[in-house]
């Protein structure tokens, strides 16, 4: 009678002569490979606990200009354009020409860089309002002819404004502003 292949596994299991396995550079080569995963492992955890740690710090400095679009909270760099506005709406009190001419034109530079921290897109002040849709900034339109009148002002010399005009046009910078959570 045949026996179990069990039984005779069971029986002859300390007999069997495992080849390979037992060779001494295969076990060599368990052991190097062994060594190398456990490294990378190693590697790989602290690199990831690294990263986390990055990512973590440089959060703060991408949540201001997400902020200012999703107007959860205000920028951290406000007070500076709030005291360059106060100057603004200083020299439009004055009532001369050359005052809120300049006014504009200052006003037109502080929603320029404003839109450079929040890396909107663009050559040139004009190109990154094309890329603001009335969805992030509702006022955009009226923005965008204020910016149109700062164009006048900076390449016609003989380009005249009237007071109110310069009051709207300032006005429609304020609004932006106040739409950004820059002014309350």
């Amino acid at each position: 009678m045949s026996e179990n292949p069990f039984e005779f596994a069971i029986k002859n299991a300390g007999n069997i002569d495992t080849g390979i396995f037992t060779s001494s550079w295969f076990i060599f080569f368990i052991k190097t490979a062994e060594f190398f995963l456990i490294a990378a492992v190693i590697f790989f955890v602290l690199h990831g606990i690294y990263l986390i740690y990055k990512i973590n710090t440089l959060g703060g400095k991408f949540q201001a200009y997400k902020d200012a679009f999703t107007r959860k909270t205000p920028p951290a760099y406000r007070g500076e354009f709030v005291t360059r506005w106060i100057q603004i709406k200083q020299k439009l009190e004055t009532k001369k020409e050359s005052d809120y001419k300049l006014a504009i034109l200052e006003a037109d530079k502080i929603l320029d860089d404003l839109l450079k921290r929040m890396m909107v897109r663009g050559k040139d002040m004009g190109k990154r309002l094309k890329q603001i849709n009335e969805e992030l900034l509702p006022s955009i339109k009226r923005l965008r002819q204020s910016h149109r009148v700062r164009n006048k002002i900076a390449h016609k010399r003989d380009y005249h404004l009237s007071y109110s005009e310069a009051e709207r046009v300032l006005e429609n910078y304020e609004t932006a502003l106040r739409e950004l959570r820059i002014l309350d």
